[in-house]
């Protein structure tokens, strides 16, 4: 099998010099053998020839279409509005991703990393179906789709430095900052579920992914399950299927539950809506016609700091549209969606408040019916957690 690496590199050589293009333009290298025995050549001499084919029809397409220069050529806002990052987080992003990549420098590749990057924020940005992105970006479309996956592959390499939950002092800055805006003392955040739109999965999974049937056929979507603080990071996120019922059977499969009864919550807490149980790390609202004044004061602020999640998808929408609608698999489905919170909190922490402001937003969580606030078969709880009633007297209590 030694044949099939000598062939491989006497083309790839001769691409070169055909092309007259340096080797590092190119991008291919080749494979280097070490000391890998007969059986690993067999395994992997299909897969690099496909490669080399794939990488040769991509040369030439990109060799007869027009290079873009939106990198260079678009001014700063310009560039936010098609890419929905600043320059500085892409060229972040594209240091970050060259250095995960390093281990994969044998493989055939013939797109530069920044290519690569503006092409996979380019798609999560825009609704533009993946043959549109390819052929914007002089790419195949089955490139731009492996393209997708390794970017929300390598995002999810950077979840551990910015989706974490927050310390005891984070909680207490972000509660001062609810506090100061008007909100209930002690909330450092906001628990609520969305929907994500999707393709209907084929097959038996279709079923599970219904939450809606109308007139023009079934609605399908992920119920994401996020807790944002009060600088709109999302702390926590979990996702599931509308089958698996309301938002109270959700956040009790999800690791949150059991998070927020190791929780001590003497000072902090989280607001969220009736359907959920009362808690001590948890208010709700008080329900009922007939409220007191100070039962009303309490809802009011607690309404204020509720605010925090609608805001949190109205960003995170408005400037990942993709999300809006997601026409990919249902195995791609759950990266694309967890990858791009991950992004969203990137962004929020690199990038400075004024740009959430020069964003176009171009979803209204509030008046999307359809896609905010997901399962339609919630109902008030039934239930409460002990000590949560407690806390809740003694908030409405310190209001009066």
């Amino acid at each position: 099998m030694a044949f099939i690496c000598e062939d491989l590199g006497s083309v790839l050589q001769g691409l070169v010099e055909a092309f007259g293009s340096p080797e590092e333009d190119l991008m291919l290298l080749t494979p280097r053998l070490g000391s890998a025995g007969e059986e690993d050549l067999r395994e992997s001499g299909a897969d690099e020839e496909v490669a080399l084919r794939i990488a040769v029809e991509e040369w030439q397409a990109r060799r007869i279409s027009p290079q873009i220069s939106w990198e260079t050529a678009l001014s700063q806002k310009d560039f936010l509005t098609t890419f929905r990052v600043t320059r500085p987080l892409f060229k972040y992003l594209v240091y970050e991703w060259e250095r995960e990549r390093q281990s994969d420098l044998w493989k055939v590749r013939v797109h530069p990393a920044d290519r690569q990057v503006l092409a996979a924020l380019y798609y999560l940005g825009n609704l533009e179906p993946i043959t549109s992105v390819a052929e914007r970006f002089s790419m195949m479309p089955s490139t731009i789709h492996n393209v997708i996956v390794n970017f929300t592959n390598f995002l999810e390499t950077l979840g551990d430095g910015s989706l974490t939950w927050p310390s005891a002092e984070e909680k207490i800055r972000c509660s001062e900052i609810v506090r100061q805006n008007g909100g209930l003392p002690g909330v450092f955040g906001a628990l609520d579920a969305a929907l994500i739109k999707i393709r209907a999965p084929a097959g038996d999974e279709k079923a599970h992914y219904v939450y809606k049937k109308s007139s023009t056929g079934l609605k399908c979507a992920v119920v994401l399950q996020f807790v944002v603080d009060a600088e709109l990071l999302l702390r926590d996120v979990y996702l599931a299927a509308p089958s698996d019922a309301n938002r109270v059977s959700i956040l009790q499969s999800s690791r949150l539950w059991e998070l927020l009864h190791c929780t001590v919550a003497a000072e902090t807490h989280i607001v969220a809506p009736a359907v959920y149980p009362l808690a001590p790390t948890i208010m709700v609202p008080y329900v009922g016609e007939q409220l007191s004044p100070q039962e009303a004061a309490f809802n009011r602020l607690h309404s204020e700091a509720f605010k925090l999640s609608r805001s949190a998808m109205t960003v995170l929408k408005s400037r990942f549209r993709r999300l809006q609608l997601l026409d990919q698999k249902l195995c791609n489905v759950f990266k694309i969606i967890l990858s791009t919170c991950i992004l969203h909190n990137i962004a929020i922490m690199r990038e400075g408040p004024e740009v959430l402001q020069e964003l176009q937003m171009s979803y209204r969580s509030g008046t999307d019916e359809d896609g905010w606030h997901a399962p339609p078969q919630d109902a008030v709880a039934d239930f409460a957690i002990l000590g949560g009633e407690e806390k809740r007297l003694y908030l409405t209590a310190v209001l009066s």
